[in-house]
């Protein structure tokens, strides 16, 4: 299981919205908040994300608690994530090669390229119709009140 602290911002209906408390430190900076590497720090924002689970604990608002997922999870998530575009990049550009009457590498890639955002394309409806699964498996357990 992958463990990480999380603290409860909000409790709307029978969810609990947490934000995640990094405790381990960027491989490249060392930073535990934010990006703290030049050119990642301006491209990305830096602000925190919320994410919604199912209020299994009878937290509340304030509440330190432990969020628990199955690695089996990350690794099927990081799979689809990866490996769908991957896959349909290079499907893109063999089926344009043999399609193509006159192959070249322009053609290849564009086919690849159409591959390629037709395959994130995929992933995002994947996570969408998959959205509600994070919250059955992930467990969510109280530590303390702060």
């Amino acid at each position: 299981m992958i463990h990480e602290e999380a603290l409860v911002k909000s409790i709307q209906n029978n969810l609990v919205e947490v934000e995640i408390i990094r405790s381990k430190p960027c491989g490249l900076c060392g930073q535990t908040q934010g990006c703290g590497n030049g050119i990642w720090g301006k491209i990305f924002t830096q602000k925190k994300g919320s994410l919604l689970f199912k209020n299994t604990i009878n937290a509340a608002e304030g509440d330190h608690v432990l969020l628990a997922i199955e690695e089996n999870y990350l690794l099927k998530t990081a799979l689809i994530i990866y490996g769908v575009p991957l896959f349909a990049l290079f499907f893109g550009m063999i089926a344009t090669d043999m399609i193509a009457t006159h192959s070249s590498d322009l053609k290849s890639f564009i086919g690849g390229s159409i591959g390629f955002l037709l395959g994130i394309i995929i992933v995002k409806y994947i996570s969408i119709k998959n959205h509600d699964h994070l919250y059955q498996d992930a467990i969510l357990m109280k530590t303390s009140n702060a």
